[in-house]
């Protein structure tokens, strides 16, 4: 075995633990490495080691929490016409048990802002969710372009609405507008546009 995949594993078994220990949303923005190390029973130059720093660090968590939340998607997505799969990625995400993890992905989104390169592994999978829904949509009978377009905008606009949400105590207007704007994805017009 090389000392690459011998890399490759370790890591792959430090973010189970982090998943195991943290659950979905990592551990607080707030622990240092050293923390995060202690809890995990692990020396810190271990995780410095694979992850570089703390942000890396619940950047690949996060990444990996998405790569799951992608697969249990997929899973469904055949099952599911566009504008319901689009409504079950917001009922998903707006649920309020993953408000710690919402909160970390646009944390360390605003940190891959001057860092693109370092946070590869989360900007690398962003599409992915925009993917499963091109799919579905494709499946609706849209043309390769109009589900392309459709997709992106979803996307775009239930991040938005995610974020406004973690800004706002108005969570029933939020989850309103979002709920309009997810019927008006059901409109044939609105497809073709």
């Amino acid at each position: 075995m090389s000392e690459r995949s011998a890399v490759g594993e370790g890591r792959e078994k430090l973010l189970a633990s982090l998943f195991d220990l943290f659950g979905e949303g990592g551990p607080s923005p707030d622990l240092s490495m050293r923390q995060i190390a202690e809890q995990l029973g692990v020396h810190h130059t271990l995780l410095t080691y694979h992850f570089g720093s703390r942000p890396r660090l619940l950047s690949a968590v996060l990444a990996e929490a998405r790569r799951r939340d992608n697969d249990l998607i997929a899973a469904t997505d055949a099952d599911l016409g566009f504008a319901a799969l689009a409504t079950a990625v917001w009922e998903y995400y707006a649920n309020p048990n993953r408000i710690g993890r919402i909160r970390a992905l646009f944390y360390v989104s605003g940190l891959a802002m001057y860092d693109i390169d370092g946070y590869a592994d989360l900007i690398g999978g962003l599409d992915e969710l925009e993917q499963l829904l091109e799919r579905a949509a494709r499946s609706d009978g849209m043309t390769p372009r109009q589900a392309r377009r459709a997709s992106i905008s979803a996307v775009a606009c239930l991040r938005g609405l995610l974020f406004q949400r973690l800004l706002s105590d108005n969570h029933a207007e939020l989850d309103d507008a979002a709920r309009h704007y997810l019927r008006s994805l059901a409109s044939p017009a609105t497809q073709r546009a």
